[in-house]
């Protein structure tokens, strides 16, 4: 697709990415910020509902040696609860944990995804610089720092490291997912649910999952993040029981062939069972969003449905 170099390009560009500090290749790269790599790539073009598109992935190695047992399933199911734009998971054959995101880019709406995937790209960063050493308290295993091929180990980190900081100061003012954007989403077309019904801040619609049962999707902008403060919540809430060992089978297999972006994590709440959550920071907020978003935890719904009951 003509577009994903340019892709590749402006995540660079923006991110101030130093030559030195990057291996890049045609339909990917890796870079240092500090002593954890960050890898983007572009997987190979395919096609769903009659339309091509290809996904680009972000992924930071957070630990690895990791034991992989129940409890690191549980414990990921629980940590997960927390995303904002990445998901935290594992990747048993090879004992590692992982910060992963992605999204399809499409001839019509790159211009849109690339501009979410920055600030995933952003974030992810930041939050593996920041957590992977206490992780490694939690998992066990070792803090996944690895050298540039030629430069070594990265020992004074880039400035971008500190970009939490700003996300933090952007949260602290209202949302600006503002009420008539989420009541305009009620009337979308082609509607992607069965019913969908808005209050000040906030959608809640029901997908077809399965006969009699429902999904439920839910978008609300009045939720403020532990970490990030404003910006919109996403959740996709599944029937069926939750299970922390399927949050990781659902992440794994979205880390490796998603239909929608993954902008988020599978997890198990208390509350809300098994769902996908995700959290889009005030800072990232750009007309068209919602709308995207919602459709895309709407596709991500039937994979999900297709991925855990393939017999319909």
């Amino acid at each position: 697709m003509p577009f994903v170099e340019g892709v590749l390009r402006f995540l660079t560009a923006r991110m101030q990415i130093e030559a030195e500090w990057a291996v890049q290749e045609r339909t990917s790269f890796t870079w240092w910020a500090s002593s954890l790599a960050q890898r983007v790539w572009v997987a190979p073009d395919r096609t769903f509902q009659g339309v091509e598109f290809a996904t680009l992935h972000i992924e930071s190695e957070l630990l690895a040696e990791v034991p992989m047992d129940a409890s690191t399933w549980a414990g990921l199911a629980a940590v997960n609860r927390f995303a904002s734009l990445s998901a935290y998971v594992a990747d048993p054959a090879a004992r590692t944990i992982s910060l992963h995101a992605s999204v399809s880019l499409t001839a019509d709406n790159f211009p849109l995804a690339q501009s979410i995937a920055l600030h995933a790209m952003a974030l992810q960063m930041a939050d593996a610089h920041a957590e992977a050493l206490e992780l490694s308290k939690v998992f066990g295993g070792q803090v996944a720092a690895t050298q540039h091929p030629t430069r070594g180990l990265r020992t004074t980190p880039d400035e971008m490291v500190g970009i939490l900081e700003i996300y933090q100061q952007r949260g602290e003012s209202d949302s600006p997912f503002d009420p008539d954007e989420l009541a305009q989403l009620v009337q979308v077309e082609p509607r992607p649910w069965i019913m969908a019904t808005n209050q000040r801040y906030r959608l809640d619609a029901d997908l077809e999952f399965a006969i009699s049962t429902h999904a439920r999707l839910e978008l609300d902008a009045e939720a403020r993040h532990p970490s990030l403060g404003s910006g919109l919540q996403l959740r996709l809430k599944l029937p069926v029981e939750p299970d922390a060992a399927v949050a990781q089978r659902l992440n794994a297999n979205e880390r490796l062939e998603p239909d929608a972006h993954q902008l988020g994590a599978w997890c198990v709440d208390d509350e809300h069972g098994l769902m996908f959550t995700g959290f889009v920071p005030a800072a990232a907020h750009v007309p068209g969003l919602s709308r995207a978003l919602a459709y895309h935890l709407a596709t991500k719904n039937e994979w999900a449905r297709a991925l855990l009951f393939p017999s319909g």
